[in-house]
């Protein structure tokens, strides 16, 4: 799978434990983080409509940033990054323990992607949080990775600052 996926591992009626995995092609990680019930599907609202116009951004946050605090972190940054609309997630994944950005057990990747399939993520979101306790099987959320050659990505961000770690 090339993007970012949300698969529900358990949940109970406060906690929702989450395996987060993300690539774009040449690099991957995954991360196992705790959110609140309604998390992602508030992760929905933020990016439903996403893009807008070409100066539409939006950042989310999830999990733990925090070496004190349990379970990892995924931060994501969504940018046009060109006048035709082309978009691109910045994705800094943290795992459990991880001291920094420079610090093993963290990833960052650019994951393009198109309003179709943020669209569909918005959807799979908000279905898990509509699920039961006891159905759990197969809960997941996929952002799919947009079918742009990498090489046209990376040639489109010259203007796209990654942004600092917190």
């Amino acid at each position: 799978m090339r993007g970012i996926e949300f698969e529900v591992l358990w949940l109970d009626q406060d906690v929702v434990k989450y395996q987060v995995t993300c690539s774009n092609g040449s690099f991957c990680g995954a991360t196992r983080m705790y959110l609140a019930q309604h998390d992602l599907s508030k992760t929905a609202q933020i990016l439903s409509g996403f893009p807008s116009d070409i100066k539409d951004t939006r950042d989310v946050q999830l999990g733990a940033f925090e070496p004190t605090a349990a379970g990892g972190g995924i931060h994501m940054s969504f940018r046009c990054i060109d006048s035709i609309g082309h978009a691109v997630a910045l994705v800094r994944l943290r795992a459990d323990g991880c001291k920094g950005p420079a610090e093993p057990e963290t990833v960052c990747l650019y994951v393009p992607v198109e309003a179709g399939s943020i669209d569909s993520f918005v959807s799979e979101a908000r279905s898990i949080e509509a699920r039961s306790i006891d159905d759990t099987q197969e809960a997941k959320a996929n952002l799919r990775m947009a079918d742009h050659p990498f090489s046209w990505v990376r040639l489109s961000l010259v203007k796209f600052s990654v942004p600092s770690w917190r």
